[in-house]
């Protein structure tokens, strides 16, 4: 053989021997397996995927659900109950809360107002309702007073006979020309006929009446007032019945304005009551005349050794000899004397207020009257008298009796304050019996007044009175000014420092306070 084909020694025997075909078969199917399951390998997940092969695990909490029914343990148990009643305690405190916040706020708002409670407008028209009523009946109870009034003293002329002279019903109608007729301006001259007629008060408000009566000798005119409650004022009626003794009471004042030249500087006076004089010397109008001109009068006694005027009146003038001419004169004597006025205290006692004179003018020294401003039926009458018959007339006469060397002319007042009575429903005969004496008194102290004559004497203490009066005036006022001119000075200084230099000051200003209040002690032993 040839030396190339011979075996290896070295190698073994199969491979010596050379191929098998046993082997070969072998190897090709280890092949055919192995690409079986490889392609098994990829087959069997896209079969799944597309719905072939096994069907889908149970779900998990099917299977905790069917293990907790077949086979519950007691622990488990009390676990679930556990977790229900929690759940349940936790609804439970949260409408337990809810309830309690609802609770909070009813008791945060249970004095609140609602928006609409029909209780609250019910009280507003209530007392709408209750205050038109009572404006109805308190004007109408006013009005009843001064047509009580007015029928009483206001009505009545000379014509009806000489017995009514006796009670003040005639006193304006005899002793003044026109009384209460309606000047041309007033919108009832020619309205209405009737009230042109019969109309003697004229309606200023409703609590307050007024009448001018005219043609009588030493007056210009006169204006009588009627200043009633404001019974139809409901929160002064409530007011009123809270306070008793502030209550108002309803009163007539009757101002006799005298002619130019009547009266001067030195004729003022008041006579009173007591308590009606303190209180006119506490207004406007007594303030100065009464006050600070006008002392206390006695006057002389009568031939029996009597007081000429009762203990219970006061008379203030401004000489002794005024108040004696005042008070011995016989219509005085008749109405307030000792003896007169116990036995009239059911009507001059009780009625009476004051009776004062007034002075007007440069010189004069007293304010403005009680009512400077008026409406309706007096309106021009009393510009007349403010005016006088002309200003033009007037500005000349003062001239001429400047240049002249003359002292000027005065104008006066006699100013008196009655009582009414009490009850509003009184009717005109009470009225009468009550006031009669005093109204037919008004012209009696008039005519008295216009003929009393001053002496020198008079005459110059009423200056120096007045000079007095003014000279303190002015000191007080020039204290005043003083005082804030200096309060003005000290503020501009005060502003020009700063916050330093301020407490530095009034802590200067504290020390010098102190050393000033401290003064020397004294030590007491014992």
């Amino acid at each position: 053989l040839d030396a190339s084909a011979r075996p290896d020694p070295g190698m073994r025997g199969s491979a010596r021997n050379g191929p098998r075909p046993a082997a070969r078969g072998g190897r090709a199917r280890a092949s055919a397996l192995l690409a079986f399951f490889l392609a098994l390998a990829l087959f069997v997940p896209g079969a799944r995927a597309w719905g072939f092969g096994s069907p889908d695990p149970p779900d998990e909490r099917a299977i905790e659900d069917r293990f907790a029914e077949d086979f519950e343990a007691p622990i488990y148990r009390a676990s679930q109950l556990s977790m229900d009643t929690a759940a349940d305690l936790e609804i439970e405190r949260k409408a337990t809360a809810a309830k309690a916040r609802l609770a909070q706020r009813r008791r945060a708002n249970i004095n609140a107002p609602p928006l609409f409670e029909w209780r609250y407008e019910g009280v507003g028209i209530a007392f709408v309702v209750a205050y038109v009523l009572n404006y109805l009946k308190g004007n109408a109870a006013n009005r009843q007073i001064a047509r009580a009034f007015e029928t009483a003293f206001l009505s009545c002329d000379e014509s009806e006979g000489d017995e009514v002279k006796e009670d003040g019903r005639a006193v304006f109608g005899s002793e003044f020309t026109e009384v209460g007729k309606l000047a041309p301006s007033d919108p009832t001259y020619a309205a209405n006929a009737r009230v042109k007629k019969t109309a003697r008060l004229s309606r200023e408000a409703p609590y307050e009446y007024k009448c001018w009566a005219t043609g009588r000798r030493f007056l210009t005119g006169a204006l009588v007032t009627l200043r009633l409650r404001k019974r139809h004022d409901l929160f002064r009626v409530l007011y009123e019945f809270r306070n008793p003794a502030m209550a108002e009471k309803d009163e007539v004042i009757v101002e006799c304005f005298f002619r130019d030249g009547i009266v001067a500087p030195g004729f003022c006076f008041a006579l009173g009551a007591t308590e009606a004089m303190l209180a006119l010397e506490k207004s406007p109008l007594g303030a100065k005349d009464v006050a600070r001109l006008c002392e206390k009068c006695v006057g002389p006694k009568d031939a029996a050794g009597r007081r000429r005027l009762s203990k219970e009146l006061v008379l203030k003038a401004e000489s002794a000899e005024l108040g004696a001419d005042v008070i011995v004169d016989e219509a005085l004597e008749t109405l307030f004397s000792e003896r007169a006025y116990d036995a009239k205290k059911t009507s001059v006692g009780a009625f009476f207020k004051t009776a004062q004179c007034l002075v007007f003018g440069e010189d004069g020294g007293s304010g403005t009257l009680s009512a400077p401003k008026v409406t309706g039926v007096v309106a021009d009458a009393f510009d007349k008298v403010k005016r006088g018959d002309g200003e033009a007339e007037k500005a000349e006469s003062a001239k001429k009796d400047a240049s002249a060397g003359e002292t000027p002319s005065h104008v006066g007042a006699l100013r008196f304050v009655f009582a009414l009575p009490s009850s509003a429903a009184a009717g005109a005969e009470t009225y009468r019996s009550g006031l009669g004496e005093l109204v037919a008194f008004i012209p009696k102290l008039v005519d008295v007044v216009a003929r009393v004559r001053l002496s020198d004497a008079q005459k110059d203490k009423a200056r120096a009175a007045r000079k007095r009066v003014e000279d303190e005036d002015f000191r007080k006022k020039l204290k005043s000014s003083a005082k804030e001119h200096a309060s003005a000075r000290l503020d501009a200084k005060l502003e020009k420092m700063s916050d330093k230099e301020k407490q530095r000051w009034r802590e200067k200003q504290a020390k010098k306070q102190t050393r000033k209040a401290g003064g020397r002690t004294m030590i007491r032993k014992g």
